[in-house]
């Protein structure tokens, strides 16, 4: 990536009351998407043969939903993670101007969560859920409390180069479900009003980012072993 650069300010645009979108504000180098599947794939392949372990691995197995791969600590080229910094200062920039909007939830922010990356190809779709619907630590048996926490989900679309996989609103029927260009942002509350789905993956392999914006510390990173200072380095001034 030769352009120091590759977010813009853009323009927001509503989806639904609440859900924000912010088309063709990202540039997505030629090649990036499938440089950066190669990691993942070659990461399915190691999880596969039981070399490395990861809270990521269900996502694997899931009967729907994508595969959950973490570029912070999976990538393996350092294009890739030139390529997450613009993410990250895209999705922040975009966040800012969320605030602008519903000034009242950037009071209630403040902790960035670890970035997701995923994909997934057909069948795999996501079915409806809300992002701040909590699961128990199968080691524990207690419910991780980082979904609570949840305020805010922002997505960065990496491509459009298949068929299905929009993105559909449970409580918003009148609303056709929506499918961003490629290099845009969807932000979007992450509580049950914003229950969301994606309709079925009809071919192709469907990319994008993820991270959600809390309202405090991650106790589920800390206690799963991430040291304190990493952890702490995701609290928003």
């Amino acid at each position: 990536m030769k352009k120091s650069n590759l977010w813009t300010q853009g323009s927001p645009k509503e989806v639904v009351r609440g859900v924000v979108a912010w088309e063709n504000c990202l540039e997505v180098p030629e090649g990036i998407i499938d440089s950066m599947n190669e990691d993942v794939d070659q990461w399915k392949i190691e999880q596969d043969s039981g070399t490395k372990q990861s809270e990521a691995t269900k996502s694997l197995y899931n009967a729907n939903g994508p595969i959950r791969f973490d570029p912070e600590q999976e990538f393996r080229k350092e294009i890739h993670y030139k390529f997450l910094r613009q993410i990250q200062a895209n999705s922040l920039n975009k966040a800012a101007q969320y605030f602008e909007i519903f000034p009242d939830v950037e009071r209630e922010i403040n902790w960035m969560e670890k970035y997701q990356y995923i994909t997934y190809r057909p069948p795999k779709h996501m079915e409806f859920h809300s992002d701040n619907h909590s699961v128990r630590n199968p080691k524990t048996n207690k419910f991780y409390i980082a979904p609570y926490m949840r305020r805010i989900t922002i997505l960065t679309y990496l491509n459009d180069d298949f068929m299905g996989g929009a993105l559909s609103f449970r409580y918003f029927p009148e609303a056709d479900p929506y499918k961003p260009p490629a290099g845009s942002v969807v932000i979007m509350p992450s509580s049950y009003v914003y229950s969301h789905a994606t309709t079925p993956l009809l071919n192709g392999r469907k990319a994008a980012f993820l991270v959600s914006l809390s309202s405090n510390f991650d106790m589920d990173s800390y206690n799963s072993g991430r040291p304190l200072d990493e952890v702490k380095a995701r609290e928003l001034s």
